[in-house]
């Protein structure tokens, strides 16, 4: 396999470029590199390259900016998919897209399966649900949650921070979904890459908390007081344009079904990081 990131220089697609940068069959480019919204620009490349593979990180990813500019929210979270399918499709190459799971209204209290209606409150999860249409029936659509960088400040460093401080953490308790790390998704994007999985799969880490809940264990695993955590509602602590999905959790049911290992659970991965930091 011959893989072409785009987006290389977002979180998701550092890591990928990070974990495989030794692999010779992997090229990356960044925005600066290729601007998936240039169709000619997108030809050009994809022919240069000639990738068994397209993984696009690329994406607008600032909810509220798509809140007021729809107009180039679809035209990079969607539109885009068509540059790259048109040249994918000119060399037989598949395409992985990533999504996210703003697609969905928040209204249930049990994760979504890939077979739930989508209902997004949002610019930004209308725009990622027309790529994921546009991207088409044969591509890979890899949907996840709450993404935490790994070479980069995430949650649990904010956490941390705040803790040092001595003053309470406030997180809000009332929006739950999956926290997913990079590093534990990449090697299943690869894999799903590799074996040209068609259609629609949630990859998130295991188990569904709020940030509140994150944050107490956080603290438990940096031997702090969890209690200096403190609840707070969203409405509390997001006063943003785009409304966001209160429950959003993701179940991984097609990489059950494929066989796949399942991915840790996010306290696993948490307690990684506390350790790292301490360390």
């Amino acid at each position: 396999m011959t893989a072409l990131v785009t987006g290389a220089a977002g979180q998701l697609g550092r890591e990928l470029v990070r974990a495989y940068s030794r692999d010779d069959r992997l090229v990356s480019l960044d925005r600066v590199e290729l601007n998936v919204t240039d169709r000619a620009a997108v030809h050009a490349a994809v022919r240069s390259i000639q990738p068994s593979v397209i993984v696009n990180c690329a994406a607008w990813t600032d909810v509220d900016g798509c809140e007021g500019d729809p107009d180039r929210a679809f035209l990079v979270n969607a539109d885009a998919l068509g540059f790259l399918r048109e040249a994918a499709n000119e060399i037989d190459a598949h395409v992985v897209q990533i999504s996210t799971d703003y697609v969905f209204d928040g209204l249930t209290t049990v994760p979504y399966t890939e077979a739930a209606g989508t209902n997004p409150l949002n610019v930004y999860g209308q725009s990622k649900e027309a790529g994921e249409a546009v991207a088409g029936p044969l591509a890979t659509i890899v949907r996840t949650t709450w993404l935490q960088a790994s070479d980069a400040p995430g949650m649990v460093d904010w956490v941390l921070n705040g803790l040092s401080s001595k003053e309470e953490v406030a997180l809000p308790a009332d929006r739950r979904a999956c926290p997913t790390f990079v590093g534990d998704l990449v090697p299943v994007i690869w894999r799903l890459a590799e074996e040209r999985v068609a259609g629609l799969v949630h990859a998130t880490n295991g188990g569904v908390t709020s940030w509140y809940e994150f944050g107490r264990f956080v603290a438990d695993a940096a031997g702090a007081d969890p209690d200096r955590i403190i609840p707070i509602s969203v409405e509390q602590s997001d006063e943003r344009p785009a409304q966001r999905p209160p429950y959003s959790a993701l179940d991984n049911s097609v990489l059950r079904a494929l066989g796949y290992p399942e991915i840790r659970d996010h306290r696993d991965a948490i307690a990684e990081v506390v350790v790292g930091a301490a360390g």
